[in-house]
């Protein structure tokens, strides 16, 4: 259970000293929400342990129920939880493509939302299973550019979501004479990338 506290004031400074002195808490244990609700100013707040607590119940109540046994290491980073979790069934785990991954997180996720109307940011991995895949697109990224760089031919890459056509610029960013753009509309948006004289 992941509790919302929710704080009245004037303003955010007023609402955070509260907020603060009444949880005992500094200001990297909490996530906020603030608005302003008719003439008041409103700081609803979430603890960040309460969130790995979430967590970490979740993951142990889905271990029962899959009949796996899980190790789940937990680490916030500018309000990120990095969920790493290990099974000696890793595969059922991800799934085909990542899939059963990518739904367990998304469920976890939605969970969060639900209870405390809050937005957090859940990266659940298992087995470096993402970093892997992530590694390999980006080496395919920079063949692709070094072909482009080559021929000077501009690539539209294949439709892909936000955090990977990111990779994609970031990756662009490091060279010299290539430019990229995002073109089209969700969810057929994708990344040219193209030589520039410069």
């Amino acid at each position: 259970m992941i509790e919302v506290y929710k704080f009245e004031g004037n303003n955010e400074e007023e609402c955070r000293v509260t907020c603060l002195d009444k949880l005992d808490v500094y200001n990297n244990e909490i996530i906020t929400k603030e608005y302003n609700e008719e003439d008041k100013y409103v700081l609803e707040v979430i603890k960040k342990q309460d969130v790995e607590k979430f967590i970490q119940n979740y993951i142990k109540e889905l271990s029962e129920k899959m009949n796996i046994d899980i190790n789940i290491n937990i680490f916030e980073e500018d309000n990120v939880f990095f969920v790493r979790i290990n099974s000696k069934n890793n595969s059922i785990l991800i799934g085909k493509e990542g899939k059963t991954l990518n739904s367990i997180q998304y469920l976890l996720r939605k969970s969060i939302s639900n209870q405390t109307g809050f937005n957090i940011n859940v990266n659940l991995d298992v087995s470096n299973y993402k970093k892997k895949i992530e590694k390999k697109f980006e080496n395919e990224i920079k063949e692709i550019i070094n072909e482009v760089m080559r021929t000077k031919i501009e690539t539209k890459l294949d439709p892909m979501n936000s955090y990977k056509r990111r990779i994609v610029h970031s990756i662009a960013s490091n060279y010299y004479n290539i430019e990229t753009n995002s073109v089209g509309e969700e969810p057929n948006r994708c990344t040219i990338i193209r030589y520039v004289e410069k």
